[in-house]
């Protein structure tokens, strides 16, 4: 071999490991990509995590929430912040909304499959204060023990860090938390018999595992509603939305036995006779000057042969009930 042929050997050798590092660089950005990829994916992920709730409440859940004044005067007024109702936790098909309150309260809703609303609840601060682990528990009607069992609410004792369902037939679960200690939780389909017919406890445990709360949802949650005919005396009150603090009228069924007559009690001594129908329904419509007079409980009352009070019961106007519930009166 000449030295022409031994230099362009090694030329041609140089040149080979050249292109062979090239390669190698290639490949290592290109694995250097991928990573750099995947750091942006898992970054992603974690980001997703972070934004799992706080989404804005659908319209439907913000006009629910506001319903709750709806019909009341100024003073018995909650006005949740309904433009900031947001989701607070969720589980599975459902999801929990929250509108806070000025005092420091807020009002919920869960929202079920299908995107139906539950039902708008409400908890002063006061309330919070009172009731260490709020819990909602929907009912359908018709629902057998494997029908689906949802549960939502509030574990309002700050030093709760943990919460768990216990059910009478001795199982339990982890019940996850959401943002600010709200939670929903759908009963594992092995627990809904039990959570039908025996009810079950929510315990909350600080960091350190020891219980700091407790609350009890009985065995007849969802128990079937006793119908109005049942009760010895069953009044409702007929309003109209707009002004809750006026009563037009009542309706309503007597069942008591020996049940001779019924009549209004005004409270300021005038009392009015009430026709009581042959199956026991009866109706009366408030005089105009009187559909003002139920901001204070009256009193219905009826009566055997002999005028003796057999049964009664307080009716009032919506706006007196809901003031109670909310302690300003």
């Amino acid at each position: 071999m000449n030295a022409t042929d031994t230099l362009h050997d090694d030329l041609a050798a140089a040149y080979l490991r050249h292109l062979e590092r090239g390669r190698g660089r290639r490949r290592t950005m290109r694995t250097a990509a991928i990573a750099s990829l995947g750091a942006l994916v898992l970054a992603g992920a974690a980001l997703g995590a972070a934004a799992v709730l706080g989404w804005p409440a659908p319209t439907h859940v913000k006009n629910e929430i506001a319903a709750v004044d709806n019909g009341l005067p100024d003073d018995l007024r909650l006005n949740p912040d309904v433009e900031h109702a947001r989701a607070v936790a969720s589980a599975g098909s459902s999801t929990l909304y929250a509108a806070t309150l000025r005092d420091g309260g807020r009002c919920t809703e869960l929202v079920t499959a299908g995107e139906r609303g539950r039902g708008a609840t409400c908890s002063t601060g006061a309330d919070q204060l009172a009731q260490a682990i709020d819990v909602t528990v929907p009912s359908d009607g018709n629902a057998d023990n494997s029908s689906p069992v949802t549960l939502a609410g509030r574990a309002n004792d700050p030093a709760a860090a943990q919460l768990e369902i216990a059910y009478e037939d001795g199982g339990h679960n982890a019940v996850p938390l959401g943002d600010d200690r709200y939670f929903v939780f759908e009963v594992p389909a092995e627990h809904r018999a039990s959570a039908h017919t025996s009810g079950f406890r929510l315990i909350a445990h600080d960091s350190h595992g020891s219980i700091v709360a407790t609350s009890t949802v009985p065995a007849d949650w969802d128990g079937e509603a006793v119908p109005d005919e049942a009760a010895p005396l069953y009044v409702s009150t007929r309003s109209d939305e707009s002004d809750f603090t006026k009563v037009y009228g009542l309706e309503g069924h007597v069942s008591a036995a020996g049940a001779a007559s019924l009549e209004l009690d005004y409270g300021d001594g005038s009392r009015v006779a009430i026709a009581i129908q042959a199956d026991g329904s009866f109706e009366y419509t408030v005089p105009k000057e009187r559909v003002d007079d139920f901001m204070r409980p009256q009193l219905i009352v009826v009566r055997d042969e002999a005028g003796s009070a057999i049964a009664s019961r307080p009716v009032a106007a919506v706006a007196y009930w809901r003031a109670r519930e909310r302690g300003s009166r």
